[in-house]
Parts: C-alpha cells; sequence; structure tokens
C-alpha cells in the first residue's frame, strides 16, 4: 500500500513545481511529527498546510481525517476519509476509519455499509466485524447480528465485550436459551453494570418483572451512564403497568443517551397518547433517524400526525407500515378511515377488503397444543413490539 501511495504522490509531483511539492512534504512530515508529540492541533494545520499545496495527497487526507476524529469532529473527519477513498476505494483501512466515524456519530446504518464492505474484503478482519456486528444489533437486525458475532465470540471467548453484544443479540432476537448460556458462562460470576443489565434483559425476555427491575436498578447505581440501562428499565416498568416510573426512566436515558432507539420510540409513543404532540413527533422522528423505516415508530408518528390534522403525511407513513408488515391490521384500519376523509373511496373499500380477509384469517387459526403451552408467561418469550412490530 506505501508503493501505491508514494506512486500517487510521484505522479501527481511530475506536473507540480518541484518548489511545490518539496514545500507539501515538508508541511506533511511537520504533521507527522506534530501528531507523534500529541500536538493535534498543530498537526492539523501542517496537514492542511501540505493539502493546500497538493490535494490529491492520500497520505494527508488519511492522516487529517485522523486528526479529526481525535479531535472529535467526525463530519469532518468523513470528509476527508471519503476524499482518500474518491483517489483509491481499494483502501480497506481507510473504509475502517470511516466507518468508525460513522460509527461515532450514530449513523450506524451509513456505518453498517462501510464495515460490511471491509469484513468482506478482510475476513479476518475482527475489529471490523464486532463494530459491524454492534451497528447491526443497533439498527434492531439481531439475526444478522448474531451471524456476524458468533464467529468472533468463537477466536475471542474471552472478550466480555464481544460476548455483550453477542448476548444481547440473542436475547433481543428470543434466542432466550442460548442468551442464558452466555449468561451463565460469563456474566453471573461479575459484579459489573453490565453484567446486571444482562441478566436483567434475560428476566425481562421471560417476564420475570421484579428480579428484571432488581437487576437493572442494579445496574444503573453501579453505573449511572450506562448505555440502555435506564431505557431497559423503563420498558420494565411499562410491562409492569407503571407508567410514571417508565417515563422518568426513558427521560433519564435520553438525557445520557440521546439516541437510544427504544427510549425515543417509548417516550414518543407515551407523549402522543398523552396529548404532547409536539414533544413526541421530535423523539418519534429522531427514533426514525436511528432506524430508518422501522415500522413501530412510523406507525406511531402515522397517528401522530394524523392527530396533528396532516392526512396526506399519515397515509405515507401507513403505507410504509403495510409494505413492511402487511398483516398488520391496526394500520389497515387507520388506513382505511383516513382514505375515506380524503375522498379515496376506492383505496378505502380495499384496505376494508384486506382487513375482512386478516380477520377470517385470524378466526381460522386454531391453538396449538405448542402454542398453549407457549402462553403460559413462565414458557413465552417477550416480543417487543417496538422492535418487531407496532404498537397499538
Amino acid at each position: 500500500m506505501i508503493q501505491i501511495l508514494l506512486a500517487l504522490i510521484f505522479t501527481t509531483a511530475l506536473f507540480q513545481d518541484p518548489a511545490i511539492v518539496r514545500q507539501s512534504e515538508a508541511h506533511f512530515a511537520r504533521g507527522v511529527e506534530m501528531q507523534q508529540k500529541g500536538d493535534l492541533q498543530g498537526a492539523r494545520d501542517a496537514y492542511e498546510a501540505a493539502l493546500k499545496l497538493i490535494p490529491q495527497r492520500i497520505d494527508a487526507l488519511t492522516n487529517l481525517g485522523v486528526i479529526y476524529a481525535r479531535l472529535g469532529n467526525y463530519e469532518q473527519a468523513v470528509k476527508n476519509y471519503k476524499a482518500a477513498l474518491a483517489l483509491d476505494s481499494s483502501e480497506q483501512n481507510i473504509r475502517l476509519n470511516l466507518g468508525i466515524a460513522y460509527f461515532q456519530m450514530d449513523r450506524f446504518d451509513l456505518a453498517e455499509t462501510e464495515l460490511s464492505r471491509v469484513a468482506q474484503s478482510q475476513p479476518n478482519n475482527m475489529q471490523a466485524k464486532l463494530l459491524l456486528g454492534t451497528c447491526l444489533f443497533s439498527l434492531g437486525k439481531m439475526k444478522d447480528a448474531i451471524t456476524i458475532l458468533e464467529p468472533v465470540y468463537a477466536s475471542f471467548p474471552k472478550d466480555i465485550s464481544v460476548a455483550y453484544i453477542l448476548a444481547n443479540s440473542y436475547l433481543h432476537n428470543e434466542q432466550i436459551e442460548q442468551g442464558q448460556q452466555l449468561v451463565d458462562t460469563v456474566f453471573k460470576s461479575l459484579n459489573s453494570a453490565e453484567s446486571h443489565l444482562i441478566i436483567g434483559t434475560l428476566y425481562t425476555m421471560r417476564r420475570e418483572l421484579q428480579p428484571a427491575v432488581d437487576e437493572l436498578l442494579q445496574a444503573t447505581v453501579l453505573n449511572p451512564k450506562l448505555p440502555t440501562a435506564h431505557s431497559q428499565l423503563g420498558v420494565v416498568y411499562l410491562m409492569s403497568g407503571n407508567r410514571e416510573l417508565a417515563v422518568k426512566a426513558f427521560q433519564a436515558e435520553l438525557t445520557i443517551n440521546p439516541n437510544d432507539f427504544i427510549a425515543n420510540t417509548r417516550l414518543g409513543w407515551i407523549y402522543r397518547e398523552d396529548g404532547k404532540l409536539e414533544e413526541g413527533e421530535k423523539l418519534l422522528k429522531r427514533a426514525l433517524e436511528l432506524r430508518p423505516n422501522d415500522p413501530g415508530p412510523m406507525f406511531q408518528l402515522a397517528q401522530l400526525v394524523n392527530a396533528q390534522g396532516k392526512p396526506e403525511e399519515a397515509v405515507t407513513l401507513l403505507e410504509g407500515v403495510i409494505k413492511q408488515l402487511p398483516n398488520y391490521s391496526p394500520a389497515h384500519v387507520l388506513l382505511a378511515r383516513i382514505y375515506f376523509k380524503l375522498k379515496r373511496n376506492d383505496d378505502a373499500r380495499r384496505e376494508q377488503a384486506i382487513i375482512e380477509k386478516l380477520r377470517i384469517e385470524e378466526q381460522q387459526k386454531q391453538p396449538t397444543v405448542e402454542s398453549q403451552k407457549l402462553s403460559d408467561p413462565k414458557n413465552r418469550a417477550i416480543k417487543d413490539p417496538l422492535l418487531k412490530q407496532p404498537e397499538r
């Protein structure tokens, strides 16, 4: 790779004044020296000076991206990494840096794209795979996250961070047995906030609500800023019927972790029901930014904008929900009502026919012995409707 970079630099240099090339090289060398000494501002200025003279320097663009990332300016880091990749799209280390920058910005959808390309090009790059698995988990793609993370955990069975994300992915994908095995193997002997969060999540999925509350409260005591701990506690409070404590938990999560999908969605739903439409709209739109086209917040937002007197916007959202969940009756019911309101009678009658068809299909379903067993709360995993299907 160094040879390629040098070739590109020297090729560009053929069309430059030798004095300009020497000056650019001097600025770049000073940038490297400053970077090694920890003078990030000085390194940034030196790399920018080198690029001002020769803009198509992959080495300077890449190093400048690293400097901006270390300064916390991820937007500028992304800009420089993308400029470097425009010159050489095969350089996977730069692409990895780009994926990490998107990850730090909570742009998990964009990070997934870049990290997937790195993982495909470098199958043994476990850092890329761990980050990719974490992105997939954050996007609610639990099955895909498990596929990526299982071989990583097999290679690094003592890595707590890998076990943590994999266990969470198992539990949220309703693979309770696999999640239980990881909890027993890795986390039960630990007294960390993360271990209490994992165990609390396991109790939640098994609908053992009081033990779940106890574990999650312990997690928040040990680390009040642990991401998702307050959010998961809010979910359990909602399941217990304690709406007031749920609201406080979701608000606490958003104070420390404003990009938590569940807290944005659940609190937005509660605000919608309480008539706080402006506050709810902001949260639900943020949830959709985090997970574009997720049907849970999409359905909640459709109801909210309809209540605001925006039926056309509600129709667009509901049609998006139905595209992903064609058998979700509440979306068809609301869509039919709005179609009638908009004088789109043919569309409304089509929705009514679908509603009747779904009703008949539901009536024809006969419970099997296995489904009766699963109806027992002791045997049933909890399906989070905001991850699997929209809330009413």
